[in-house]
């Protein structure tokens, strides 16, 4: 069922640009083309490429990790691990809040929020994901046969720093399913200190400790917030001068208050926005979805689409969010409501074969596991657990453990009805490729808008080689390429270019641009400290980082090219060399840039 899951996705691919994702790799190269997919943000259409590329891998090592005898090795050490690394994430996190140590260097000294606690994590809520999927690993610490108190107080002692940390961090989305797991964990202490976690007989009073126990740490932890580390902090502040993150007691219980209204008055931006943006983008193509991880970028363009679901349901105000914030529904924008349902029927039977292995074997090992997946996707109703690599991952490693047990723990008559819908599945995804198929490079949406290609940019085609438009790195109105690019011109005609040039150095090293037509040089031009070969015109503005300034040059040539109705004329760019912004700017932008090209005025005759 994973493979068809992988295998639906893989084919998902057919509806991004494949025409021009294979002229880029031709001019990027393998390695380059593969390293830009890489960072591509989530509104470009490399961005699925990469996705693809991660659940293969996740795969690939769910299934190595399988390949092992025991269900205790190596999966237990890994998943005591994992508990470890948000306890350690969840304690100096809080150091960092409170000033003690400063994790600014390991974020690039950035935040997305300023004044919440985000520990290793550039947001707060990838931390949160994280510590909510790995905390019911606690467990396994319980189920060690021992009746040491202090090895209870400590376990339960690093829950309640985690819950401190949720808190401070501002989630709503951990705040809401941090007291399920709370719950879990109480419950399965009582049956511990029974001894009876063999048996799952539950009595009525270990319901009602359970129900005080899980109000009574909430509380515990709260206390301890306002009135322990709040004071302590403003203390601090005031004699020693350390500062952390946070902004003053007053400042960060006005904003904890702020955050628990919200749970009850949702914004107009909050998660039924989001998820209305996931709900109508996938409404475009229901059953077999849009394209693996392609979210964003079929917003970009549906949003501006008049009749689209999308533009309609934008109505007053349009604000396009990365992601629509729920598994589901991104399940559902990316394979319909086969891809979702696939999900669903696999977490499904991975719980149903961990619980009746339990059963069956009395393996405890599945209990926390089983608690992870649930905590998994509950986290997962309010936030998109796909997008970040570490955050998936942690599913396959429990999809893993689970491939280990023997499905004989199941009766006949379940085994005979999974084979049925595995059988039903593969059918499915073999419908689905010819459905994607049918609709190469989603032009059945071109043709249904009225577009000529379906995309933001109608000139994108023209253009082989060329980045896609960022929204963090802008000079005008010019696209980038690389080492080489390509310039398509169909019917061939006059043209006028504008190339402009902002790599530094050009004082010591010239950058020469060579230009192509049929296999001939028909023009360079050298960019140098005094502007181009022929005095190009010094570009006024200049882009400003860290103290750092670099100058832009521009050159407009004009060509002529032959008139060939029905056929494309094509002009290829090189440069001599290339240059990365982060390594000059200190920005993220990490590509290799070549020149700025702009189009500036074409003529058929």
């Amino acid at each position: 069922m994973i493979l068809c899951y992988t295998a639906l996705s893989l084919f998902s691919l057919m509806l991004m640009p494949v025409g021009q994702i294979i002229r880029d790799l031709s001019l990027f190269g393998f390695m380059d083309f593969f390293f830009y997919s890489s960072i591509n943000p989530a509104y470009g259409f490399y961005y699925p490429i990469m996705a693809v590329n991660r659940l293969i891998l996740f795969v690939i090592l769910a299934v190595e990790l399988a390949r092992s005898n025991s269900h205790a090795t190596p999966f237990k050490p890994i998943f005591i691990g994992l508990f470890s690394g948000a306890i350690f994430c969840a304690f100096i996190g809080l150091m960092d809040f409170y000033g003690i140590i400063s994790l600014a260097w390991y974020r690039f000294g950035k935040t997305t929020t300023p004044g919440v606690l985000h520990s290793t994590f550039g947001n707060r809520g990838v931390f949160c994901e994280f510590v909510l999927t790995v905390v019911p690993f606690v467990l396994i610490g319980f189920m060690e046969r021992t009746n040491r108190l202090w090895m209870h107080i400590l376990l339960f002692g690093s829950l309640v720093i985690c819950e401190i940390a949720l808190i401070l961090a501002g989630a709503r989305a951990g705040w809401v399913s941090y007291p399920l797991i709370l719950f879990l964990c109480w419950l399965f202490f009582y049956f511990s200190r029974e001894g009876r976690f063999e048996s799952l007989h539950i009595k009525w009073g270990d319901l009602v400790k359970v129900g005080i126990s899980v109000p009574v740490t909430i509380i515990i932890s709260f206390l301890i917030i306002f009135k322990i580390l709040m004071p302590l902090a403003d203390y601090l502040k005031q004699e020693t001068g350390i500062k952390g993150i946070q902004r003053g007691a007053d400042t960060t219980a006005q904003y904890i208050e702020r955050q628990a209204s919200r749970l009850i008055e949702p914004s107009k931006r909050g998660r039924l926005y989001t998820w209305g943006e996931g709900y109508n983008v996938g409404r475009e193509n229901p059953v077999f979805g849009m394209g693996y991880e392609s979210f964003c970028w079929h917003a970009n363009i549906l949003g501006d689409i008049p009749g689209s679901h999308l533009n309609r349901f934008y109505s007053r105000e349009k604000y396009i969010h990365l992601t629509p914030h729920s598994i589901f529904f991104q399940m559902f924008a990316s394979g319909g409501i086969v891809g979702l349902c696939l999900w669903l029927l696999i977490v499904a039977y991975t719980v149903m074969i961990l619980f009746f292995d339990f059963i069956k074997h009395r393996r405890l090992l599945n209990i926390p596991v089983i608690i992870s997946i649930i905590s998994f996707h509950v986290y997962g109703v309010f936030q998109s657990m796909q997008t970040f690599p570490m955050i998936w991952c942690l599913i396959f490693l429990s999809l893993a453990y689970a491939m280990t047990i023997d499905d004989d723990v199941v009766s006949p008559r379940i085994r005979r009805i999974m084979g049925v819908l595995t059988g039903t599945s593969v059918a499915l995804v073999v419908i689905g490729f010819f459905v994607y198929l049918s609709n190469f490079e989603s032009r059945g949406l071109a043709q249904k808008y009225g577009k000529q290609i379906y995309a933001a940019d109608q000139e994108r085609d023209r253009f082989a080689g060329f980045f896609q438009r960022s929204q963090r790195w802008k000079y005008g109105d010019y696209r980038w390429f690389g080492k080489k690019g390509a310039i398509h011109i169909p019917d061939g005609g006059d043209i006028q270019i504008e190339f402009h040039c902002r790599t530094p150095g050009l004082e010591k090293e010239p950058l020469v641009l060579t230009i192509f037509h049929a296999g001939r040089v028909v023009d360079k031009i050298t960019f140098s400290g005094g502007g181009g070969e022929e005095k190009g015109r010094k570009h006024k503005t200049l882009n400003q980082t860290r103290g750092k300034k670099v100058a832009g040059f521009t050159v407009r040539r004009k060509y002529k090219l032959p008139l060939t109705p029905g056929e494309t004329q094509e002009l290829i760019l090189a440069v001599s060399r290339i240059w990365i912004p982060h390594n000059v700017l200190g920005n993220f932008d990490r590509r290799e840039l070549g020149l700025g090209v702009k189009i500036v005025h074409r003529k058929h005759s």
